[in-house]
């Protein structure tokens, strides 16, 4: 059974509709670059959830895509636009980006940016006017930039980072899969959202969405003493919602927003998990089944640190505007034995859970885990 996803999209002025949600980006198994971007700020209602109606405020791109993921490839020139359909002031900045700052638009403007994709990395985009405030109500999300030559090492194995930044450690582990005995199967592909997810982590406060949905002036400084998060999200979805996932004809199907979420593939085929905490709480990300390779990680400057001591992790630790990729390699499972692989009574798919080990977000809202930021991986066949 699938839970109906909806917004109701309300224009300054005028009625509101209901729109469904369409895959985000707007493209099944393989990615593609723009260069320019025409982006509307409007007032939404968002399904949480319980069911739930939260007023939000979205970035939308085209009438039906909140929360747009902007994908562009490095050093091309990027134009943003930006449209305010709010009743309020608003900006646009990309953090870690220079150039990519709109100055605060009011209601019915419109501003433009122009700047140079940065180097390969995951970068956060969001509204700087009134501090967390809008950033906490729904303006953010996620601008990927893609490596110049898909970041090749010198072995021909493609990366998710701009060569400029590659260091020997980095390449040795894009180098080992499909050609060390832990990780037999295949390399990492870029260009392809199978072995690519997107983790926005962000949380809701109903009463602050609503001061403000009652046209209440809040002032940011007073947010972090009377934050009380009751949803806990990933891309704006958690609980059930965020495992939405099916197949068809033996591929991979992104339904909306969860399809960006839930890693699925065989053994051998690593998967990148492009993670951002737009909220406001830290989050401690933890997955079962395989560690996780960490590769790069935001420092305070919002700078991309490019890993030169790479761990393994089962939890890492997202605090809030911090961005972090790490790899999910689709080995298998250590705790089953290799003279037991493939398993005869566990059939495939394998699934495992990820979930924040911040207990307040596993239980808030929605009543008992698993209703917070929780989703699963799953692992369909073996080598």
């Amino acid at each position: 059974m699938k839970r109906r996803r909806f917004l109701q999209l309300s224009a300054v002025g005028g009625t509101i509709a209901t729109i469904g949600l369409s895959p985000t980006p707007s493209r099944a198994n393989s990615t593609t670059t723009e260069t320019n971007f025409e982006l509307t700020i409007a007032p939404a209602n968002a399904e949480m959830i319980d069911g739930t109606m939260v007023y939000t405020l979205q970035y939308f791109h085209g009438f039906d895509n909140p929360s747009p993921e902007m994908r562009v490839r490095e050093g091309k020139q990027i134009t943003v636009t930006v449209t305010n359909n709010d009743s309020q002031p608003h900006g646009f900045i990309i953090r870690g980006v220079a150039g990519s700052y709109i100055h605060t638009m009011q209601p019915g403007q419109t501003g433009t940016t122009t700047f140079t994709a940065p180097n390969g990395g995951t970068y956060l985009y969001l509204d700087h006017y009134k501090g967390q405030l809008n950033r906490l109500m729904g303006l953010h999300g996620a601008f990927i930039v893609e490596p110049e030559g898909d970041g090749k090492t010198p072995a021909g194995s493609e990366t998710p980072y701009s060569v400029a930044d590659h260091n020997p450690q980095l390449q040795a582990l894009f180098d080992a899969f499909g050609n060390h005995p832990r990780f037999p199967g295949d390399r990492w592909r870029a260009g392809d959202l199978r072995r690519e997810k997107l983790w926005i982590f962000s949380q809701v406060d109903p009463t602050l969405n609503e001061r403000v949905a009652a046209g209440e002036l809040v002032d940011p400084a007073s947010i972090p003493d009377n934050f009380l998060p009751r949803y806990f999200t990933i891309n704006g979805l958690s609980g059930f919602d965020t495992a939405n996932h099916h197949l068809e004809d033996g591929n991979a199907a992104h339904d909306g927003r969860a399809g960006r979420i839930m890693p699925s593939g065989k053994q051998g085929e690593p998967c990148l998990l492009r993670c951002i905490n737009a909220g406001l709480a830290t989050h401690a990300c933890h997955i079962h089944g395989n560690h996780c390779f960490e590769l790069a990680r935001s420092d305070y400057k919002f700078r991309t640190e490019i890993s030169s001591n790479i761990y393994e992790h089962d939890t890492w630790e997202l605090l809030p505007l911090q961005r972090a990729e790490l790899l999910l390699p689709f080995e298998r499972p250590p705790d089953i034995p290799l003279d037991r692989w493939p398993p005869v009574e566990e059939p495939f798919p394998l699934r495992y859970v990820m979930h924040c080990h911040f207990e307040l977000s596993q239980t808030a809202g929605g009543g008992n885990y698993p209703q917070g930021a929780v989703t699963h991986w799953q692992m369909t066949d073996p080598l």
